[in-house]
């Protein structure tokens, strides 16, 4: 999709992944590999090379509450023969894939005379233009776009909508910006109060739960969508989705009118093929605040 949208050259994930790694770990974990006895599976004693501080959860397969059996009427299921049971699962089986464009909407004026309104300056207005010009170009059908109620938002969305006017669109205040899980590490620039996290994560979750999930099983296309929204929102989302711990949502930076795009299969496997991706802005437009 990032080269039938045609990035300019700048990295299509735009996002920064750290890590450390410890040569005395390394020489450890190299030895089991040559180790004839060592298991090929991952064994709960774990080499040293993984730190057993680090969360290792398995992948929750029916993460979305989506999957074939979560569909079925079960008192049914229970008691038809098999051949009907194999019928209601099929019935129930996704084949779809869900592609989802996150888009961070473009620069807006930080007012703190009007913290409402937050419009768009000037360079927010080109870079939502420019992301226009590159969807409407990318030869892909979308099927509608989602948008945010708040202003920057908006007039990010409407922007994009003037370079692809036949697109079905509509507005979700769940999308709106807020706080949506306490960071770790914490931050000395912004502190929301516990109760805003207890606010606004309840809605940016209810949030994730409409918009981030396997394909019905009456789809019968794959999907492309567009959801014009804010940073927070998107960073959130990417962490739920992998099943990563929320608390890491703030480690990642996105800049203005960026996309970030999530693909969700129907078997409900998750896969992230860009974070942040702002190729179609040249370096001097590029903005992350």
């Amino acid at each position: 999709m990032l080269r039938r949208i045609g990035a300019v050259g700048i990295p299509a994930v735009a996002g920064v992944i750290t890590g450390y790694c410890y040569r005395d770990d390394l020489r450890v974990f190299a030895a089991t590999l040559v180790d004839s006895s060592a298991s090929s599976t991952f064994s709960s004693r774990s080499p040293a090379f993984f730190d057993d501080n680090f969360p290792r959860a398995p992948w929750n397969p029916n993460w979305d509450q989506r999957d074939p059996y979560s569909l079925i009427n079960h008192s049914k299921y229970e008691k038809a023969d098999d051949e009907t049971r194999k019928s209601m699962i099929e019935k129930a089986t996704p084949t779809a894939t869900r592609h989802i464009i996150l888009i961070r909407h473009g620069q807006y004026i930080m007012d703190k005379d009007d913290p409402v309104e937050k419009k768009l300056t000037p360079l927010g207005r080109e870079q939502a233009l420019l992301l226009g010009k590159r969807l409407a170009e990318s030869g892909i059908k979308f099927d509608k776009l989602i948008m945010s109620t708040m202003t920057r938002a908006t007039e990010t969305a409407h922007l994009i909508l003037e370079k692809m006017p036949a697109l079905a669109f509509k507005s979700d205040s769940l999308l709106e910006e807020g706080a949506p899980y306490p960071p770790e590490p914490a931050v000395s620039h912004w502190k929301p109060k516990q109760k805003q996290f207890f606010a606004d994560g309840a809605r940016i979750e209810a949030a994730f739960r409409k918009y981030i999930h396997r394909a019905s099983p009456r789809q019968k296309e794959d999907s492309w969508e567009l959801i014009v929204c804010h940073a927070n929102v998107i960073r959130y989302f990417i962490c739920r989705a992998l099943q990563f711990p929320p608390e890491g949502w703030l480690r990642m930076s996105l800049a203005n009118c960026s996309m970030t795009w999530i693909v969700v299969r129907p078997n409900g496997h998750v896969s992230i093929r860009a974070i942040g991706d702002h190729g179609h802005i040249l370096p001097d437009k590029v903005s992350f605040s």
